[in-house]
């Protein structure tokens, strides 16, 4: 009986601290939209000026109206529980169809390739991958996001963890994220009408991009990722995020997906070797559609004037559903705020593997001090191979030409020449396509010039 007492205690306790952490778990916190929308990570909160805490998207499980015992769901008073997810009078297990009413996207995916998902199709659930230690937060850390490194405890490798031997996974396996090859695809909402947002706490989108797959990078891998676009105001906004798809397949693609130089031609890279441009988000005025990517598309580092994007809004009741498909309508071809989500431009030997011939270089501030004087700092890596950044330095605005010339005083490359304000500044510089040697960096600005030597050693 004694031993009984303890068994039953200790089941207890163990049960007990599983939950203690709660209040730090991602499902509790909401904190993923918060990170991503909050003006001071570039997001979307810069054109609205409203915070998440007055938006109704950050209860969103409330917007379920019940909760899975069959209770109405109290918006007005609604905060984050174990109810959400469990109907206890039935047990501790978590419906598949629970998961689903509040991770939409989800859903949208099954619907959009239905049947195709070998996970799904092998009748494994959510909670198959995703254990309760993850749900429930058991570690104690409050994640600013699902996409934070260590938010997400599952690794493919947990249960394929003898690869076939094969050349992609030799020459990908430490590079490539798994579901950037795997995956099907991505789904994407364009247009997503905010107004409706702040009135309803629900979504409204024109219609959704299939059949594309963004890569990026992150945590030095190529993964895949996704787009949004939003409306407000008649001002309009875009987020670029790493993403994982959960519609995945043995074989959903092949190497000339990627490769555009082993000529397949891959319809993004061929467009911006061609223009500098990438047609992301097209409006169709015949079928009043929003036209997405086909096939890879690359996130180059030039991104923010590179890709092309459509904005467009409802002009209906934003409280009335469903959508009337005629009153949407084009909005503008210019992006008022664009920012990047957990995710990095692909560094410049991938693009170059991938087929990409064009690599300018983008001038980027690195904080918000501002220095005394001018300077021109030594490049790193110094030596590099193929590229290296250079940092410089303004104490106020003026006009900048920073110019890379070879041992013999040819020009070379043109990084920078216009007028920037003051700040501290860097620029990449890629040696693709020169041969090894000695290379001067020379700055001029106002009255101030400098010059350093770095070396490419291929």
């Amino acid at each position: 009986m004694k031993h009984q007492l303890t068994i039953f205690f200790l089941i207890l306790s163990v049960s007990v601290f599983s939950q203690q952490n709660f209040n730090t778990s991602l499902h509790y916190t909401r904190e993923g939209k918060n990170t991503a929308y909050k003006s001071q990570n570039g997001g979307m909160q810069l054109i609205t000026n409203i915070p998440m805490s007055q938006l109704a998207c950050q209860k969103c499980h409330s917007i379920t109206g019940f909760y899975p015992n069959g209770n109405p769901i109290n918006p007005a008073t609604y905060v984050p529980s174990c109810d959400d997810c469990h109907n206890f009078a039935a047990g501790t297990s978590v419906l598949e169809q629970t998961c689903l009413n509040c991770h939409s996207r989800q859903r949208y995916e099954r619907q959009a390739y239905p049947n195709q998902d070998v996970h799904t199709n092998a009748n494994l659930k959510c909670t198959n991958c995703h254990s309760k230690q993850e749900l429930h937060g058991d570690d104690g850390v409050a994640y600013i996001s699902a996409k934070q490194p260590g938010a997400v405890k599952v690794k493919c490798i947990d249960c394929h963890s003898n690869l076939p031997s094969n050349t992609s996974h030799s020459l990908h396996n430490a590079k490539v994220d798994c579901a950037a090859c795997h995956a099907v695809s991505i789904l994407t909402c364009a247009g997503c009408h905010f107004e409706t947002a702040v009135a309803t706490g629900k979504n409204r989108a024109i219609n959704q991009i299939k059949d594309y797959r963004l890569l990026v990078k992150k945590e030095g891998k190529v993964h895949l990722g996704g787009f949004v676009t939003h409306s407000y105001n008649n001002k309009s906004n875009y987020i670029i995020s790493s993403y994982t798809s959960h519609i995945i397949k043995k074989n959903a693609t092949t190497c000339s997906d990627c490769h555009n130089n082993i000529g397949a031609g891959v319809p993004a890279i061929t467009q911006y070797n061609n223009t500098g441009t990438i047609s992301l988000a097209t409006w169709d005025p015949n079928t009043k559609k929003i036209v997405g990517p086909t096939g890879v598309v690359p996130l180059v580092r030039d991104w923010k004037t590179a890709f092309k994007v459509d904005h467009v809004t409802y002009t209906g009741d934003p409280n009335i559903f469903p959508s009337d498909p005629n009153l949407w309508v084009f909005l503008k071809n210019t992006t008022d705020n664009s920012h990047l989500y957990y995710a990095e431009p692909l560094d410049s030997s991938t693009l170059a593997k991938m087929g990409v011939t064009r690599f300018p270089s983008s001038v980027e501030i690195i904080d918000n001090n501002l220095p005394t004087e001018f300077a021109l700092k030594q490049n790193y890596p110094n030596p590099f191979n193929p590229e290296t950044i250079i940092e410089f330095s303004l104490p106020n605005t003026a006009f900048v030409s920073i110019t890379v010339y070879d041992a013999v005083g040819n020009k070379v490359s043109e990084l920078f020449n216009g007028q920037k304000g003051a700040g501290n500044y860097r620029v990449i510089f890629n040696g693709q396509n020169l041969s090894s040697g000695i290379y001067y960096v020379r700055m001029n600005a106002g009255s101030f010039s400098n010059t350093i030597k770095m070396v490419l050693m291929r």
